[in-house]
């Protein structure tokens, strides 16, 4: 008996935009001991706008009504429209995040993630869409529906450049902060090129929190989303309020929750606490920017202030 040949179709991940390299999303890898690939950052360089915003933190405990909210809110606040509904304003700029997406188990990618808010964007805005995930498991190209996955995690194919970042030969379970020294010193880079430098957070952990001070050290302009829960929200109430009782909090219960002694857990706490002070002590201004939750019109109003979104070029 002949064995019949299967053959599997499968729908295209979308283009976006501005589609800069007709060949697709261009995968690169970091390798240990390297700076990101040239070619990776070099897609940056085909941005209309010399601006770059990094999206980070998490969705862990949002409401139906936020969840559902979120990419609809990145989406209404990228335009400016007059009052005949003509777009006047748009990002151009470069956007980019952790890259990863979830999918349903016929591969449909599933925007319900912080990460996918560059790939999103893309599809409505001439934005360069790029990301940096760290390699937390083995590479994956998937069989049963066309992509690229870090173990069940799968990377978000409608960006322009996504780089893995692996910073020894073992896989790094669980390291989900592995790229953010990196992507800190690419950022930084463009910033001497006289690049404006933004980033906006929304809930998260301990790595959110790490990423909210490390970018306000850095003097980046530091966007937070207001009832967006976990260490943003902690943030908010340290920075506004001079309320530290947030933040940690998560930190604290796990490892109490672990048996650890309480003692050297405060004394942990503390330290973390001490550190943030440090570095708020320095904070401009102008440097933060505190926005409600899902409101566009909030969010669009700093992006037109600080100059991420430019003035429409007509075709």
């Amino acid at each position: 008996m002949n064995a019949q040949t299967q053959t599997a179709t499968f729908a295209p991940v979308a283009a976006p935009v501005f589609a800069a390299d007709a060949r697709g999303a261009l995968i690169t890898v970091k390798n240990p001991g390297e700076a990101l690939p040239p070619a990776f950052k070099l897609k940056a360089a085909q941005a209309r706008t010399k601006a770059i915003i990094r999206v980070g933190g998490g969705c862990k405990g949002f409401t139906k009504e936020a969840q559902e909210g979120m990419l609809p809110y990145f989406i209404a606040a990228g335009r400016q429209t007059d009052a005949a509904g003509k777009v006047q304003k748009e990002l151009s700029c470069v956007v980019f995040s952790g890259g990863t997406v979830n999918r349903t188990a016929d591969g449909t990618m599933l925007d319900d993630m912080v990460t996918s808010v560059p790939g999103v964007l893309a599809m409505h805005y001439p934005v360069i869409a790029l990301s940096t995930t760290p390699r937390t498991d083995d590479l994956y190209a998937q069989r049963q529906f066309p992509g690229l996955s870090v173990g069940d995690q799968g990377l978000d194919l409608r960006a322009h450049g996504l780089v893995v970042v692996q910073e020894s030969a073992a896989v790094n379970a669980g390291a989900w902060d592995l790229d953010v020294p990196d992507y800190f010193t690419f950022m930084e880079s463009l910033v001497e090129q006289e690049w404006k430098a933004g980033m906006i957070f929304l809930n998260g952990g301990d790595i959110t929190r790490d990423e909210i001070y490390g970018a306000l050290k850095r003097g980046f302009h530091v966007m937070v989303v207001e009832g967006s829960l976990r260490e943003t929200d902690a943030f908010i109430k340290a920075y506004r309020d001079g309320d530290w009782s947030a933040t940690c909090a998560e930190f604290k219960a796990k490892q109490l929750g672990k048996g650890r002694d309480a003692a050297e857990v405060d004394a942990a706490v503390k330290k973390v606490h001490d550190a943030c002070k440090e570095v708020l002590a320095g904070v401009k201004p102008n440097q933060v920017s505190i926005l409600p939750l899902n409101d566009a019109d909030a969010l669009r109003a700093v992006l037109v202030e600080r100059g991420y979104l430019t003035d429409v070029v007509e075709a």
